[in-house]
């Protein structure tokens, strides 16, 4: 019995072990990647394409290593534009005249969230009027956020230009006081503030990465009985994207198109549509599709209705998506050249601490690396398939021993049952002799 128990705990330990792995070999693909200089600072490296290739949207199983096998922690920053602006409540008090100008206050509330904009409404129009802001925690001491904001006002019959926001550096005042000097060409007298509205501004120019194509054969056929063509374009590699850009060298047109992501045929999904246009005597520059969305997609299907005009003559295609910024800091010289692992879809995410703390640094701007071809991993070991795979009659030994521990174990108490009951019987006959 003890014999089999053992078996059994063997063959368990056996098909529960793996196959140790340095850290290094849990990735195929690796590339270089050289800062432009070796000090301690920050820096970025847009991640190309052939990493999506291999590694998917999401990016994941990135690993950053200097070369002496040390981890560097990373962010990745999506480069979209961000034109953002949200507004927060206060109550608008303490209005005064001071000399030609206006003032009053805003109280934000005990827990404000950080704001660097305001925008001040005042009665009048066709005016240019200076403006200060200062903020306070107390309402007592007050502290200069702009000193040359300025209010805009313009009206003729067929323009009209205004501007009534002023920016400041982010603060988190709970008050701000704002004062408006009276347009000594327009005014009579100091203007009136009527409103004014706390804002936190976020804009952030955003960065394409683009690349470029292989124009393929188009095909003829129907869309709702007119005559279309349609070119199925491989991007390269399943990846992002947000938009094409095609090159046409027809002069004058006008057609309706259509875009599809086709990577699964029997899941088409519309991705765009609208309508491509170009007039007689026009600039020919590059026409632009811009998806509802960004797709993560390795084929499109763009599909162009021509009706009884002749095809139209693409002569290149360019995708793109907002570059993915990997950005990470050297605290000191560093072993180069770096490298960036790749290409392990199962590896977790790592979830650095240093994400969180780049997020309160977004007017950073690293100094920029450069990078290699796709590097095969020379110590790249593929993880094991499980042992019931590599050797399937495994499972089946097992339950045959587990089998014959389990009958002999039933046999044995089956014995001594038995063997206790007769046992008791001639006792009991012992006992009762006249029986």
């Amino acid at each position: 019995m003890r014999i089999c128990l053992f078996v059994i705990l063997a063959v368990i330990t056996l098909v529960l072990s793996v196959a140790a792995q340095t850290s290094l070999s849990l990735w195929p693909y690796y590339l270089e990647v050289t800062p432009e200089k070796n000090a301690p600072g920050m820096y970025d490296v847009i991640v190309p394409l052939a990493v999506f290739d291999k590694s998917g949207a999401s990016l994941g199983d990135l690993r950053l290593f200097d070369s002496s096998n040390r981890e560097i922690p990373y962010a990745i920053r999506v480069r979209q534009e961000i034109d953002d602006v949200e507004e927060f409540e206060g109550s608008l008090f303490n209005h005064a005249q001071v000399g030609s100008s206006s003032e009053a206050s805003v109280d934000l509330g005990e827990e404000p969230e950080e704001h660097n904009q305001v925008q001040i409404e005042t009665l009048g129009t066709n005016f240019r009027r200076q403006v200060s802001i200062e903020g306070s925690d107390n309402g007592r001491d007050w502290r200069m956020l702009n000193n040359n904001g300025v209010l805009l006002s313009f009206k003729s019959e067929n323009n009209a230009v205004e501007s009534n926001r002023v920016s400041y550096p982010a603060s988190r005042y709970r008050y701000l006081r704002v004062r408006v000097q009276r347009d000594t060409l327009t005014d009579n007298e100091s203007p009136r503030i009527t409103a004014v509205t706390a804002m936190k501004a976020v804009r952030e120019k955003g960065q394409l990465a683009s690349w470029s194509v292989p124009v393929p054969s188009y095909e003829l056929l129907r869309n709702q009985g007119a005559h279309a063509s349609a070119w199925t374009i491989d991007l390269g590699a399943r990846a992002p994207c947000d938009r094409l850009t095609l090159e046409v060298s027809d002069t004058s047109f006008s057609r309706p198109f259509q875009v599809e992501s086709v990577d699964d045929d029997q899941q088409v999904q519309l991705i765009a549509s609208g309508t491509l246009t170009r007039h007689s005597g026009d600039e020919q520059k590059p026409l632009v599709i811009i998806f509802d969305n960004e797709e993560n997609v390795r084929k499109l299907r763009l599909q162009i209705t021509d009706y009884s005009n002749p095809t139209l003559n693409i002569t290149s295609i360019q995708a793109s998506a907002p570059a993915r910024q990997l950005v990470f800091e050297l605290k000191e010289p560093a072993s180069q050249p770096l490298r960036l692992y790749f290409g392990n879809a199962s590896v977790p995410a790592p979830h650095y601490d240093f994400e969180t703390e780049l997020e309160s640094k977004p007017s950073l701007e690293p100094a920029h690396s450069e990078f290699s071809n796709v590097i095969a991993n020379p110590e790249y070991r593929p993880e094991p398939r499980p042992l019931t795979e590599r050797v399937p009659w495994l499972i089946y030994l097992v339950l045959a021993i587990s089998s014959i521990a389990l009958a002999f174990i039933l046999y044995s108490l089956a014995r001594s049952a038995m063997r206790g009951s007769t046992q008791k019987g001639t006792r009991d006959t012992n006992l009762n002799p006249s029986v």
